[in-house]
């Protein structure tokens, strides 16, 4: 009989074994799951470690499914048909986009402890290089269907989940992103992968056929009543019978790789009989006929009639409208500083101007630098966001600059463009340009110098007109005096230079709670005041993030109910308990309650006016109203 905790005692002593001695037992664990392991040990990741849950504010939510529209509009009737074949069990359906971030999820996360609720909300990422092997993060990296059960997650915090998840792909085998499900790995999963490939089939199969305008679609497989199903292969062709597009399952069938489709047209795919010929059979209403493949191999089709727009070649499922997730004026909030770097902004705003945002991490640098773009004359043009720290050396170069075809192994038929080129007519913002390799900023430092650009593999540049907006959390001067950053790159990239204070210096703190409090829609939810006060004492080492995060979160817990200490996660408190505590803590015994609460009444609660008058922090004030049962 199966023993689950001998295979978790298995799992353990294999992954000892590694990190102890480098060494796995051949056949101990499934190769991808072991090629996973060591990209961890790699990465310097710790068995141990806790990850911080930090997940996308609502406006970066926005701006990730907005970019993925088609992928989320296609996904969410397949997510909804599955939940309904599993909602009998402990299970949570995600879908991700392709960076793995968390674009929607449903279903019951009650066995699940707060903080591991909050990883499958919208706007978490399960990159593998931020949390460990993982069904969704090794599946982007294998680009292949992962089931990750208990102790094969690196982390010894996932070991209660079960996971499987696959990629959904487009006819050109680019990943969009992932279907997951995820539950207690307690519940039978022996047909759980199985549920998951079929649903993500049927996604790339509807992201297909709303993604290409044709005359007419040819539905085809070699038994009859497989057509309509998921293993359908979908050719679509134009008026002229020239093949637009044939889906991945069309692909296998006729033994086409992806590059070679290009010039295509019926009579190269297919061989037409005439009407005599044909024996109608019936599938449910559908009418399918036999016919032979270009290779003389008996198939089954139906024809269905396309109706495109006159004229149009476009795809048939058009961008949804853009939301501006933030502008200048939303995001003056009352903070003085705040307000200065507002200022300066506006009045060099279309001036071609280049504007450097500094700030530490989750200080809304990509949001102000939104804002900045949507309160320009550009406003309607392009706007491309790239994270210089997220994409991989190897990428980054044919990411930004584009490439032609033939440019290097496993380039894209026709090439592709970069962002740089996608950006003309509107805004590039490079965020964590400080983590830019040395060789790429002179060829940055030449874009912008030339005002063209010069695709890998070509000899051809191509001229680009577009405002630059960097940012950056670390300090661009120190890198540039120790040599990893170019000072001529420097001096061009800070035209104006503006710095975000942290959330922890800033004054504002009850505006962006009602602020953030608007935009979750829930405005009318009351707040403790027990928890705006540990609010005033936090520390808040992720910033803006954390606290949309925070209040995103326990919205979501509190429900109908008042938001209280109650629904506050567990990692968040542990930032105010492993604060050091202060050289003067000897001497707080002086500060009697009947002190506090006379200082709290003179200024109406305000805790840090209350501790600037007390001489202390606000941490130890909240420690001194804690141990004094205050709150």
């Amino acid at each position: 009989m199966h023993n689950p905790a001998s295979d978790h005692s298995e799992l353990l002593n294999a992954r000892n074994e590694l990190l102890a001695r480098g060494v796995v037992e051949t056949g101990s664990v499934p190769e991808e799951i072991e090629r996973s392991w060591r990209r961890c040990v790699e990465n310097g990741m710790e068995a141990g470690s806790q990850v911080r849950t930090e997940i996308l504010t609502r406006q970066e939510l926005l701006l990730k499914q907005e970019a993925n529209h088609l992928l989320l509009s296609q996904a969410q009737p397949e997510m909804e048909s599955l939940n309904e074949q599993i909602s009998h069990t402990r299970s949570v359906i995600v879908l991700t986009d392709q960076e793995g971030i968390i674009l929607h999820s449903l279903g019951n996360s009650e066995f699940l402890d707060d903080a591991q609720r909050v990883a499958l909300m919208p706007g978490c990422s399960w990159q593998e290089s931020l949390r460990g092997t993982n069904a969704i993060g090794t599946a982007l990296v294998e680009r292949s269907a992962m089931t990750v059960q208990g102790a094969e997650h690196f982390l010894d915090r996932n070991h209660i989940l079960g996971c499987s998840a696959v990629p959904i792909f487009n006819a050109q085998n680019e990943v969009m992103g992932t279907l997951d499900v995820s539950t207690d790995v307690k519940m039978p999963q022996q047909h759980t992968l199985a549920l998951v490939r079929m649903s993500a089939q049927m996604i790339e199969n509807r992201l297909f056929t709303a993604s290409h305008a044709g005359e007419y679609s040819l539905h085809f497989h070699s038994r009859p009543e497989f057509i309509g199903t998921l293993w359908e292969g979908i050719a679509i062709f134009d008026q002229g019978n020239n093949l637009i597009a044939i889906n991945r399952s069309g692909q296998f069938q006729l033994g086409l790789a992806p590059e070679r489709l290009q010039g295509l047209n019926f009579s190269h795919l297919f061989e037409a009989l005439p009407a005599k010929h044909f024996q109608v059979e019936s599938t449910g209403s559908q009418l399918v006929f036999p016919m032979y493949t270009s290779r003389q191999a008996r198939i089954y089709a139906r024809l269905e009639q396309r109706h495109p727009q006159p004229g149009s070649n476009r795809a048939a499922a058009q961008p949804l409208p853009r939301h501006c997730p933030a502008s200048l004026k939303m995001l003056n909030t009352g903070d003085p500083r705040i307000a200065q770097v507002i200022s300066q902004v506006e009045r060099v705003i279309d001036q071609d101007i280049t504007i450097l945002i500094e700030g530490e991490t989750g200080a809304g640098k990509e949001l102000f630098a939104r804002a900045i773009h949507e309160a320009s004359k550009r406003s309607q043009g392009p706007w491309v966001a790239v994270n210089c720290a997220a994409l991989p050396e190897g990428l980054i170069e044919s990411e930004l600059f584009g490439y032609e075809e033939g440019a290097f192994t496993g380039a894209r038929r026709k090439g592709s463009s970069g962002k740089l080129e996608q950006a003309d007519g509107g805004t590039l913002f490079l965020d964590e340009i400080g983590d830019m390799p040395l060789a790429l900023q002179a060829r940055l430092l030449r874009v912008l110098q030339e005002r063209s650009v010069t695709p890998l593999g070509s000899s051809k540049s191509k001229p680009v007109d577009f405002v630059l907006l960097s940012a950056t959390n670390q300090k661009l001067r120190e890198k540039v005096e120790s040599g990893e950053f170019r000072r001529d790159l420097y001096y061009r990239l800070n035209g104006l230079t503006v710095s975000l204070p942290s959330l922890r210096q800033r004054q504002d703190l009850h505006a962006l709670v009602d602020t953030i409090l608007q935009t979750e829609n829930a405005t009318d939810k009351p707040i403790d005041a027990d928890v705006m006060a540990l609010f005033e004492s936090h520390p808040w080492p992720g910033n803006i993030r954390q606290l949309h995060n925070v209040l995103r979160t326990a919205l979501a817990l509190a429900g109908s109910e008042p938001v209280s200490l109650m629904h506050l996660t567990q990692d968040f408190l542990d930032d105010i308990d492993n604060q050091p505590q202060e050289k003067s803590a000897p001497s707080l015994t002086s500060i009697t309650a009947e002190a506090i609460k006379a200082a709290m009444q003179t200024h109406a609660g305000n805790v840090s006016a209350v501790a600037r008058q007390l001489g202390i922090s606000r941490n130890t004030l909240y420690r001194r109203m804690k141990e004094m049962s205050l709150v």
